[in-house]
Parts: C-alpha cells; sequence; structure tokens
C-alpha cells in the first residue's frame, strides 16, 4: 500500500541513527512560511559536533520525475517568500531514483528519502550524500511494464507518429490498425507513467514524445528484462517455396495466407543491413502454418540439422505490431528488429545503432516510413 504524507513525517520524526550524522531535533507540520505558501513541515536538523539548521519540507509518496518538478517549483517559490532566508529547500519522499536526484541537485534542493538516502547542503557548512541504498517501499516505484507486451505499444505508437496524437482515441485506433488489440483503458495508464516519467508533452489537445531517443533506450530495456516474449518453440525446416504460402499459387486460390514474418539476422538481411545465410521467420502457430503448408502444397520438410528456415512460434504483440499483411517483405518493423538485436551480440549492437538512427530520424519527422 503506498504511504500518506502523514506516514511518512511519522516516520522521518522517528528516525535515530538512519541518517547520522544527521539528526532530527524538531518537525512541525503544516507551517506558513509566508503569507501565500505553506509547507508540508518544518523541520529542524543538527549534525553531530556540528551545525543546526532549519528545512522547509515538501512530502511527496511517489517521487516521480514530474511529482519532484512540481514540488522543486512549489519549494523554491516558497524559500522566495521566505523571510528567514537561512532555511534551506528540502524534498522528502519513501525513495528517491538517480534520475529524480539529478534534477534536485540542478535545482540546489536537498533531499532524503526512508530507504537511507540522501543528499543534504547547507551552503558551505553542510554536505552530506549518501546513496545506493536499495528501495524499501517498492510499492511507491513506477510501474516498470509499461516498457514491456501490449503496454510497449503505446511508446511504439508514439515514435512512428512524430506529429503526435490529439486524443486517447486516435492512438487506440492507430495501434489496432497495426495488427494489435489494446484497450483506452491501458492507453491511459502508460500515458500517465510516460508523463510523470516526462517522457512525453501532453496538453489538452497534443500527445508527442519529448524525447525519442531516451524512449527508445526504455524499450530496450524493457525488451531485455521482459519475461513475457514468450517463444514456445523453434523448428528447423527445408522450404523450398515458401512464398507460395501468401501469393502467387493459383492452386491455392482460396485457401487462407499463413502470417510469417522474417526475424533476426534474416530480417536485418532483407532491410539492407546484414548478411547471413540462416532463415529465421515468427509464426503464430506452427500447426497452422502445417496445414497451410500441406494445402498449397508447399513442400515443408523437417530437417533439425541442414534446414533452410528456422520457424519460431510467437504470439507476442511486438512482434506483429505495425506490419502490413500481405506485403512484399514479410518482415518485422525497424523498431522490434531493433529491440531484437540489441541483445544479439556480438554482431547485433553494430545493426541496432543503425536502425535507432533510422529510428530516430523518423521519430522526429525526418525520414520516411519503411521496414
Amino acid at each position: 500500500m503506498r504511504m500518506t504524507e502523514k506516514q511518512i513525517i511519522q516516520r522521518l520524526r522517528g528516525a535515530t541513527e538512519q541518517y547520522a550524522p544527521l539528526i532530527v531535533k524538531r518537525l512541525d507540520e503544516q507551517v506558513y512560511v509566508s503569507e501565500r505558501y505553506r509547507a508540508d513541515a518544518l523541520v529542524e536538523f543538527s549534525v553531530q559536533e556540528g551545525p543546526t539548521f532549519e528545512a522547509v519540507v515538501e512530502i511527496t509518496p511517489v517521487a516521480t520525475p514530474k511529482n519532484v518538478l512540481e514540488k522543486s517549483r512549489i519549494l523554491l517559490e516558497c524559500i522566495d517568500e521566505d523571510s528567514n532566508s537561512g532555511r534551506i529547500p528540502m524534498i522528502v519522499a519513501p525513495y528517491m531514483g538517480a534520475k529524480q536526484a539529478k534534477i534536485l541537485a540542478e535545482k540546489g534542493i536537498s533531499w532524503i528519502d526512508l530507504s537511507g538516502n540522501m543528499s543534504v547542503r547547507v551552503s558551505n557548512q553542510v554536505y552530506i550524500e549518501r546513496t545506493g541504498k536499495p528501495n524499501r517501499f517498492p510499492d511507491t516505484a513506477p510501474i516498470k511494464k509499461i516498457f514491456q507486451g501490449t503496454s510497449a505499444l503505446v511508446s511504439k505508437a508514439l515514435l512512428l507518429q512524430p506529429e503526435g496524437f490529439t486524443s486517447l482515441e486516435k492512438i487506440v485506433d492507430f495501434i489496432n490498425q497495426r495488427n494489435a488489440n489494446i484497450t483506452l483503458s491501458t492507453v491511459s495508464k502508460v500515458l500517465k507513467q510516460l508523463d510523470n516519467e516526462l517522457l512525453i508533452n501532453r496538453s489538452k489537445s497534443l500527445i508527442t514524445v519529448a524525447n525519442p531517443e531516451k524512449l527508445l533506450e526504455k524499450l530496450a530495456k524493457g525488451y531485455k528484462s521482459s519475461t513475457e516474449r514468450k517463444r514456445r518453440g523453434s523448428y528447423r525446416f527445408e522450404i523450398a517455396n515458401i512464398g507460395d504460402l501468401c501469393y502467387g499459387n493459383p492452386i491455392g486460390f482460396g485457401i487462407p495466407c499463413v502470417k510469417y514474418l522474417a526475424y533476426g539476422f534474416y530480417a536485418a538481411q532483407i532491410k539492407g543491413l546484414a548478411t547471413t545465410d540462416v532463415k529465421t521467420i515468427f509464426v503464430k502457430d506452427i500447426e497452422s502454418f502445417r496445414k497451410i503448408a500441406k494445402e498449397k502444397f508447399v513442400s515443408l520438410i523437417p530437417d533439425a540439422e541442414f534446414g533452410n528456415f528456422i520457424i519460431t512460434e510467437t504470439e507476442d504483440p511486438g512482434v506483429w505490431f505495425d506490419t502490413n499483411y500481405p506485403v512484399y517483405d514479410l518482415v518485422v518493423d525497424d523498431i522490434e528488429l531493433y529491440l531484437e538485436m540489441t541483445v544479439d551480440t556480438p554482431r547485433g549492437p553494430k545493426i541496432a545503432e543503425q536502425l535507432k538512427q533510422r529510428i530516430l530520424q523518423k521519430a522526429s519527422g525526418d525520414g520516411t516510413k519503411d521496414n
């Protein structure tokens, strides 16, 4: 359960050796420091065998970058109007992440978290910095899975449409028209978190990416840590006429096409970024693939050692997103291939870097969309 401001203040008040050599001597709640501003708390600290100082404190139960920026704005305005010029601004949270700590350092604001980390500076008298302690309150951590599974499609959509979206409904339509299935509720939750992380610009009439490169990095981290990208199995076949599965086969007229997509280095080869002798493709269901191949008289011979196609089953939404069907090159899109290449060492990262430049060029509106 998320902590309340009251609970955070109580823990801060009861802290004894947790912040040594810093000691909480006095804590007053809801204190007016000017006619317009009331701080969450006014705290008197002392340093063992050192000076005493006061801090004007704002509490944030969840220290997202957006919350930290907003609290910083309030604090600095508050300090500007405080008649006691000796007080320092401070934010207290259950846990302060590295990005948030950097924001506060740039603004000259001290901070303490209940996990035992802090950065406190009082002019030239006091400087205490202690970081690296883990989050003791995981319920206050931002949701990380927005860069995995179906949720990740929101970030992909934002990267694919640099002009942005005028509504949540437009994002839902954009995604669902590209071989995916997402709800308005999911899009809303993901956008809220992206906004908290300062990764998007959001007004009443437009939603755009604030930092395409950072957003792409977040997707890559989500890809690496995901446990949901399950491949049920890979199979190797000798296939002489795979193109007949989709088009150009009069005998198979009226029989449904089977969806398959090139991935990995085979996809990179199709995109002109690599060469490989191994052809790797995704299918959603291997049994459906076998059935349609048989109905269309496509030669499909199991060959675990020398087969020219490795076929991998997956229903992962990221794989099938933004792939038009049928097309001349049945291949995963640039973003999906980029994610695959980031973890495919040793050759993959070099290809990933080329794809990254293409993706960011399109995300900035300087390129044309292709696969």
